[in-house]
């Protein structure tokens, strides 16, 4: 359950989503990259993190819509939350115990 917590801070933030495909849970992050120049180029190619190197097109999660190409699709907090409750029965009494474990430091 502990995943699903840190997914609802994720989804708490502008313009995140997430989705569930048959190779595992990913966020879209519907932001531009900060070093996206105008022309489209990356503007730290040579510096650019490993999971930009690694990154291809080859399948984009825009190629199909998200009914289609995702096994779930979580628009915000609100549609994840609900999932979580749906599929925690103890998630109430989760979220509960976590709260007094941070009251207690």
């Amino acid at each position: 359950m502990h995943d699903f917590d840190h997914m609802l801070w994720q989804l708490s933030h502008q313009n995140i989503q997430a989705y569930k495909d048959e190779d595992g849970w990913y966020l879209l992050i519907n932001n531009p990259c900060t070093h996206l120049l105008e022309d489209g180029r990356c503007g730290i190619y040579d510096d650019r993190p490993k999971i930009c190197r690694e990154y291809t097109n080859d399948f984009c999660e825009f190629d199909e819509s998200s009914e289609d190409g995702f096994d779930l699709f979580f628009e915000g907090y609100d549609a994840l939350l609900k999932y979580v409750r749906r599929r925690f029965k103890t998630w109430n009494n989760y979220a509960t115990t976590r709260d007094e474990h941070l009251n207690e430091s």
